[in-house]
């Protein structure tokens, strides 16, 4: 009763497995559920061009062309015949000659491509991951390296402003049209202007460093020619079948090749166990008799029977279940979570541009005539002018966001190459 059970169980995982793959091999041929708004051909071309040549791309492609050779290897026999000579010579003259070959009773060879085969589907989904983790890195740094030069010009020129603002406030004072306590204020502000600059300075020089470091193969020469950062970036939602589309990511295929992988390590495992016969066939002469031998040998597992292996291989094919399922929940809620970052994200962008932007410059020369004329107060017009500076320094910033959400939200589904539409690797050499 215990067995039946037992066997009902499986068979009820084993259809479950099945109909989530024909899920998920349905989804994979469907048309693709978000049509994307193209990037542009300069940001196209500037990414292919870096990611094409990259180091590290290179380094995953001789990674998986060694998985490959690897399946190769284990496709072939686990064991070679061996060929004896014998020659003795003492009153009388013996030769001979045999010829021996082990059986893999136990089927290793088989077991062995199978496992092969799984890894190397796992690669092959690693290879993509590591494509897309490269792209994403690429686009960010680039991002990041762009935005931070943005505060940088901008962080100036609050110094600049500050400065002639101080400059101004010193001579007023000397005029006597303005008190001590508002000279101060002007002079606060000015080396508030000073430290902030520093900070976003140094990290302008650590972006511009994180750039080459990453982009250094490519940007030797001294003229760079950026792409722009404009993108009309559109709305996302999550697919329509989320567990089968799950089973189409390179995370989930990769998981999934590697608990078959172990699974089929327990094959592995009891072939290893299995007493694998070796045949020999033998044939010579002594002085004038000829001889002929048969021998058959059989290993007997008596002191070690290898069931502490085959255990062994079981509880990990079950650890590799677990973690496999946890990782899909993992999945399945980072899905979900940079969904809906994305869409507040985005939402927070079209609500600041919709608010439109004050010309700074205009505003600028407007509260200097006011301060001048004595209608606006020292405290007033810093007020307002750091107002509109930091308005404009959260705009870069919150554009910077959007653009790490969206990388993060197109990671996530593995959609990044296909919104760059970039080449495969195979096409790039040609």
């Amino acid at each position: 009763m215990f067995l039946t059970c037992k066997r009902f169980i499986r068979s009820v995982l084993v259809t479950a497995v099945l109909v989530n793959v024909s899920l998920a091999n349905s989804y994979a041929n469907s048309a693709d559920t978000t049509k994307f708004k193209p990037a542009s051909t300069e940001l196209r071309q500037f990414i292919q061009s870096a990611y094409s040549r990259h180091p590290r791309l290179m380094a995953a492609e001789a990674e998986l062309e060694a998985v490959k050779s690897q399946y190769s290897a284990a496709t072939m026999a686990i064991y070679n015949p061996e060929l004896e000579l014998d020659t003795e010579k003492t009153t009388i003259r013996t030769s001979t000659i045999g010829f021996s070959q082990t059986i893999d009773w136990g089927d290793q060879q088989g077991a062995n491509t199978k496992i092969a085969k799984q890894r190397l589907v796992a690669a092959q989904a690693g290879f993509q991951q590591q494509r897309q983790k490269l792209i994403r890195e690429l686009l960010a740094t680039l991002i990041n390296y762009k935005n931070k030069s943005r505060l940088a010009e901008l962080s100036k020129q609050r110094m600049k402003i500050m400065k002639n603002f101080y400059s101004l406030a010193k001579r007023k004072h000397a005029a006597g049209d303005l008190n001590q306590v508002e000279l101060d204020l002007a002079q606060l502000a000015y080396s508030e202007s000073v430290l902030n600059n520093a900070r976003i300075m140094a990290e302008q020089v650590s972006a511009e460093q994180n750039y080459y470091a990453l982009y250094s193969f490519q940007s030797m020469g001294s003229d760079i020619s950026f792409p722009e950062l404009s993108y009309a970036f559109q709305n996302v939602n999550l697919p329509p079948n989320l567990n089968a589309f799950l089973l189409t990511l390179p995370q989930m295929r990769a998981l999934r090749a590697n608990v078959e992988a172990s699974k089929n390590t327990i094959a592995l495992r009891e072939g290893q166990s299995s007493a694998d016969p070796t045949i020999a066939l033998r044939g010579g002469k002594e002085d004038k008799e000829s001889l002929v031998g048969f021998t058959i040998s059989i290993p007997l597992n008596v002191r070690n029977s290898f069931t502490a292996e085959i255990e062994v291989a079981r509880k990990e094919y079950l650890q590799a279940e677990q973690l496999a399922q946890q990782a899909y929940r993992n999945l399945q809620g980072r899905i979900r979570s940079q969904t809906k970052h994305y869409q507040l994200t985005q939402h927070a962008w079209q609500l600041w541009q919709s608010a439109g932007q004050v010309s700074m410059n205009r505003q600028l020369k407007l509260l200097n005539r006011l301060w001048r004329a004595g209608d606006l107060s020292t405290t007033d017009y810093l007020v307002q002018i750091k107002q509109n500076l930091n308005t404009q320094s959260a705009g870069i910033e919150l554009h910077s966001t959007l653009w790490f959400s969206w990388l993060a939200w197109l990671d996530a589904t593995a959609q990044i190459e296909s919104w760059l539409e970039l080449k495969p690797t195979s096409q790039l050499g040609s």
